[in-house]
């Protein structure tokens, strides 16, 4: 017998050493966890713990057995370095000079914090590219994400701002243009989906719980559902129980998920197609004679402006 594998929701790479962990489930989920999501490796061992249903000591454990396999080690996390000497005017010449994308840079960086930067800031900058790697292309869009977010507030841009976020960024795993711009779009989604879930359970500006959190999180992030179909199941657990309980809502979700079933269309046609099954029909002949049943910030236009500012920047221009 042949065995394909259905990739319905991405896929997880581990190492093949996993395969060694003896059934161990919550080792095995949470090297999955870990390699899905790259930010979940700075999350405290209270809400990893709660992401895989164990005890904090039981993941302390998982943690300890996984090190001990070669399987998972603690990433030595960067800090700006007190190397962070300033640049005499000679070695910011040198710098500049030996890269024309830098001298660019510089500028539209510049432009964005609305001031002349100091020795300081220039070695600030230089050093994202030169102790993190970063490309001029995933500074440059740095700085302007951070000047759009800044600049809806009414703060102004710093370096020392974008400098705090950078090394935040890169101790994620987030270290080109690309991982940031995958970054910028899960985190306005995200917020997104926030705003729409405080309106929607009519919250205010309270912060969610921790129950709450872990709801949403895997609604949106392990289960990556819309916020669309999320609101399905609100209007439905409210008709059926009338009231929008997590735990009820969830259940909703969780079939939705395990069924394959990803907009409201499908849940809706899955709902009219179970109305017209037999089991229904039973179940519902079984209730009329008292009979117990039987058992989704815009993104688009933010990288269209900061592409337009990259192109710009490389080809010597302005805006």
């Amino acid at each position: 017998m042949k065995y394909n594998v259905i990739f319905k929701d991405g896929a997880v790479c581990l190492p093949a050493a996993a395969l060694e962990l003896d059934g161990d489930l919550t080792a095995i989920r949470l090297l999955m966890l870990l390699s899905y999501d790259r930010a979940m490796g700075d999350a405290d061992e209270a809400f990893l713990a709660e992401q895989l249903g164990c005890t904090v000591e039981k993941l302390s454990e998982t943690v300890d057995k996984l090190r001990e396999a070669g399987l998972l080690e603690p990433e030595r996390k960067r800090k700006p370095s007190a190397s962070g000497k300033n640049l005499t005017g000679r070695e910011m010449a040198s710098v500049i000079e030996a890269d024309e994308s830098m001298k660019q840079l510089i500028e539209e960086c510049q432009g964005l914090c609305g001031k002349v930067f100091t020795p300081t800031d220039v070695s600030k900058v230089v050093a994202l590219k030169q102790e993190l790697g970063f490309s001029c292309e995933t500074i440059l869009l740095l700085f302007f994400y951070y000047f759009e977010k800044l600049d809806a507030v009414g703060r102004k841009l710093t370096v020392s701002y974008v400098e705090k976020s950078a090394y935040g960024l890169y101790n994620q795993g987030i270290r080109t243009a690309e991982a940031l711009q995958d970054y910028i779009k899960q985190v306005e989604m995200r917020n997104s989906n926030q705003y729409r879930l405080r309106k929607l359970f009519g919250m205010g500006e309270r912060a969610f719980t921790k129950k709450e959190k872990g709801f949403f999180d895997k609604w949106f992030g392990e289960w990556g559902l819309s916020f669309e179909l999320v609101e399905h199941a609100f209007d439905l657990a409210v008709d059926r129980t009338g009231k929008a309980g997590l735990e009820y809502m969830s259940k909703i979700l969780s079939d939705w998920h395990t069924s394959g079933i990803a907009t409201v269309e499908q849940a809706e046609k899955a709902s009219a197609d179970y109305r017209s099954s037999s089991a229904y029909k039973k179940k519902f002949k079984e209730a009329e004679r008292g009979e117990e049943p039987s058992s989704s910030f815009n993104t688009d236009a933010f990288f269209e402006k900061a592409l337009k500012r990259s192109y710009a920047m490389m080809n010597g221009g302005g805006e």
